[in-house]
């Protein structure tokens, strides 16, 4: 896998990207957080290998592998640290620049879902314990099991003094004090199942499967604004004004696949719709993160990481 080469995919699903060979194989259950940025880096989960990999982006060339205990599910980029969970619950360390494992920390989660940092923290969710953890990055210790104030936590968002987390099958949203470590349950946002979200522009913007973009007041939880995408959205990433979502059809939304119909960039300040390109095959989305320059999408299914340039 290391030294593998990029290509520009002119010719591929997504007219007009680039596109990295990455790891293949999501496998059941697909990974939904399994792309990270760090500087000219990106570090992807590799679910069926049991690893993650760093790809040095200018060159399109994998750089590193680093092998987990067990299916790798998630990836984020903190705290100058990459952080890799593990299906099994062990939460990984690892040196942003060499790669090295420097901490395996036990969770204890019941079901290790996703990973977030902000907050001064590590968050990890416990998808059956309905269960947000905190883990310190200054002592790579759990430090508060919080109540997600839900059942199935499926995101996180923060800003200053607080975090939200949306529960995916009961639709709740709850804020958390981060210096008490306390939640208040805010409400059902509705849609189906929203369960992703990103904080922009003063405000929680969500979507889902059955769930339309939803801009939501952080305070009560009430709905300000709904904007149509299509069907529903399958992920969220914000840079600047920008909200990247990939959506999906009205034939696979029932079934809660994470492929692509479109991609759309909407503005977080007028709620203007942008369909920045159409998959003309096969896309599932299993990692997104935006910066001002675009997109970056990582399909496991297919072992693709695809660049979307903004200027569209």
């Amino acid at each position: 896998m290391v030294g593998s080469a990029c290509a520009r995919d002119a010719a591929g699903p997504i007219a007009g990207a680039r596109a990295l060979k990455v790891c293949a194989g999501a496998g059941p259950f697909w990974p939904t957080m399994t792309l990270a940025l760090r500087g000219n880096h990106a570090w992807v989960a590799c679910k069926e290998q049991s690893r993650v990999v760093r790809v040095d982006t200018r060159r399109g060339k994998t750089v590193k592998s680093v092998r987990l205990g067990g299916p790798a599910i998630a990836v984020a980029s903190g705290y100058s640290s990459v952080w890799a969970l593990e299906s099994g619950g062990t939460l990984y360390r690892l040196g942003a620049s060499s790669g090295k494992v420097l901490r395996r920390i036990a969770t204890r989660a019941n079901a290790a879902y996703n990973i977030w940092v902000g907050g001064g923290s590590v968050w990890v969710a416990d998808d059956q314990g309905a269960a947000v953890i905190r883990i310190s990055p200054s002592t790579n210790r759990v430090v508060a099991r919080v109540d997600s104030g839900g059942d199935g936590p499926a995101d996180m968002a923060f800003s200053g003094a607080s975090a939200w987390v949306i529960n995916h099958r009961d639709r709740i949203l709850t804020r958390i004090d981060l210096a008490a470590n306390r939640p208040t349950p805010l409400g059902d946002v509705g849609g189906e199942a929203p369960e992703r979200m990103v904080w922009s522009n003063g405000s929680l913007w969500l979507t889902g499967r059955g769930t339309k973009l939803l801009q939501v007041d952080g305070s009560d939880g009430s709905v300000d604004r709904t904007v149509d995408i299509g069907v529903s959205g399958i992920d969220l990433a914000a840079a600047g004004d920008d909200l990247w979502v990939p959506t999906r059809s009205a034939a696979i939304d029932p079934r809660g696949l994470p492929r692509m119909t479109a991609l759309v960039r909407v503005s977080a300040t007028t709620g203007g719709v942008a369909v920045i390109a159409r998959a003309s095959s096969r896309v599932d989305v299993h990692g997104l993160a935006a910066d001002r320059a675009g997109l970056w999408l990582a399909d496991n299914t297919k072992g693709r990481l695809y660049r979307v340039p903004r200027r569209r």
